[in-house]
Protein backbone atom coordinates (compact mmCIF):
# COMPACT_ATOMS: atom_id res chain seq x y z
CA UNK A 1 0.00 0.00 0.00
CA UNK A 2 1.46 3.18 -1.14
CA UNK A 3 1.25 6.38 1.47
CA UNK A 4 1.44 10.14 0.61
CA UNK A 5 5.16 11.71 0.74
CA UNK A 6 6.53 7.76 -0.68
CA UNK A 7 8.97 7.69 -2.95
CA UNK A 8 8.04 5.50 -5.94
CA UNK A 9 9.33 4.02 -9.29
CA UNK A 10 7.46 3.33 -12.07
CA UNK A 11 7.94 -0.31 -13.64
CA UNK A 12 8.92 0.03 -17.48
CA UNK A 13 8.08 -2.38 -20.17
CA UNK A 14 11.26 -1.80 -22.49
CA UNK A 15 14.35 -3.13 -21.39
CA UNK A 16 16.89 -1.06 -20.92
CA UNK A 17 14.39 1.94 -20.52
CA UNK A 18 15.23 3.95 -16.86
CA UNK A 19 12.12 3.87 -15.18
CA UNK A 20 10.34 7.06 -13.64
CA UNK A 21 10.82 8.55 -10.03
CA UNK A 22 9.04 10.89 -7.79
CA UNK A 23 6.95 11.18 -4.75
CA UNK A 24 3.03 10.46 -4.12
CA UNK A 25 1.25 13.46 -3.71
CA UNK A 26 -1.78 11.67 -2.67
CA UNK A 27 -3.86 8.23 -2.68
CA UNK A 28 -7.52 8.00 -3.13
CA UNK A 29 -10.16 5.46 -4.70
CA UNK A 30 -7.28 3.65 -6.66
CA UNK A 31 -5.77 6.67 -8.08
CA UNK A 32 -2.56 7.46 -6.75
CA UNK A 33 -0.80 11.34 -8.04
CA UNK A 34 2.83 11.37 -7.81
CA UNK A 35 5.18 14.62 -8.36
CA UNK A 36 8.07 13.14 -10.69
CA UNK A 37 11.36 14.07 -10.42
CA UNK A 38 10.88 16.12 -13.24
CA UNK A 39 8.21 18.22 -11.46
CA UNK A 40 5.35 16.78 -13.63
CA UNK A 41 2.67 15.33 -11.94
CA UNK A 42 0.64 12.89 -13.23
CA UNK A 43 -2.48 10.69 -11.69
CA UNK A 44 -2.12 6.92 -12.14
CA UNK A 45 -4.40 4.13 -11.75
CA UNK A 46 -3.52 0.49 -12.49
CA UNK A 47 -0.19 1.66 -13.08
CA UNK A 48 2.99 -0.59 -12.10
CA UNK A 49 4.45 1.15 -8.93
CA UNK A 50 7.03 0.27 -6.11
CA UNK A 51 8.07 1.94 -3.06
CA UNK A 52 11.82 2.85 -3.39
CA UNK A 53 13.93 3.56 -0.32
CA UNK A 54 16.38 6.95 -1.04
CA UNK A 55 19.82 6.55 -0.01
CA UNK A 56 20.67 9.67 2.33
CA UNK A 57 23.90 11.28 2.45
CA UNK A 58 26.20 10.28 5.38
CA UNK A 59 28.87 12.43 7.27
CA UNK A 60 31.86 10.12 7.86
CA UNK A 61 33.91 11.81 10.51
Amino acid sequence: MLRKGQHVEERTKKIGQRPRTGVVVSVRDGTVEVRWDNGRVSSLTGALLHPITRKTDTKRP
